[in-house]
């Protein structure tokens, strides 16, 4: 997966900005067909076709669909991973308070996007790949507002993978908890008793 960088827990992608995201109307064409019709439905054709736009358009802007893929994949990551850290940065507040506003930004974020993503990655190695640096960088955040809260570097592994994976169980199994009832949760793992 070389066209997808590897980034290190705190650096940023180069746009910053999602909204000035290059060839975004492209991408987000086809994360619509993937998340409304699956892997299978996603083409050139298709992408032309949902972005309004022509195949000679599509080959001026991306080395073929593999490459096409992989900007998709960057561009997830910029939105599901880096803008919410972001938007977490600029939070005031620390320890449990900063903790429960986060799990209130996840539990009113739109996850039909992520469901996509997860099922093409249970499928492709690239989309694996990608979805496994998404998953190790919003598990090393959550580590470090574990750790931030006084908790020694097991203890904030131990809470934070705890923490992920009922957030991931929560929202992509047939279990559901109310956000009344993932706040108590969270609030579980914050206790030092």
């Amino acid at each position: 997966m070389d066209n997808v960088v590897e980034l290190e827990v705190g650096e940023r992608s180069p746009s910053g900005d999602l909204e000035n995201y290059p060839n975004r109307n492209w991408i987000e064409a086809g994360i619509k067909i993937l998340r409304e019709k699956g892997m299978a439905a996603v083409s050139v054709d298709t992408i032309c076709e949902e972005a309004g736009m022509e195949v000679s358009d599509f080959n001026q802007a991306f080395n073929g669909l593999e490459a096409y893929l992989f900007a998709v994949l960057d561009f997830w990551y910029e939105k599901e991973v880096l803008a919410y850290i972001d938007m977490m940065d600029e939070i005031s507040g620390e320890g449990e308070d900063f903790l429960m506003s986060m799990m209130e930004i996840i539990a009113h974020a739109d996850k039909e996007d992520e469901v996509a993503i997860r099922n093409w990655a249970l499928k492709c190695p690239n989309a694996h790949k990608a979805l496994a640096r998404v998953d190790r960088t919003r598990l090393d955040y959550t580590i470090g507002v574990f750790r931030e809260m006084g908790f020694s570097e097991n203890e904030s592994t131990l809470r934070a993978k705890i923490l992920y994976t009922s957030v991931i169980g929560l929202e992509y199994s047939s279990i559901s908890a109310s956000l009344e009832k993932r706040l108590e949760m969270a609030k579980f793992l914050c206790r030092k008793d």
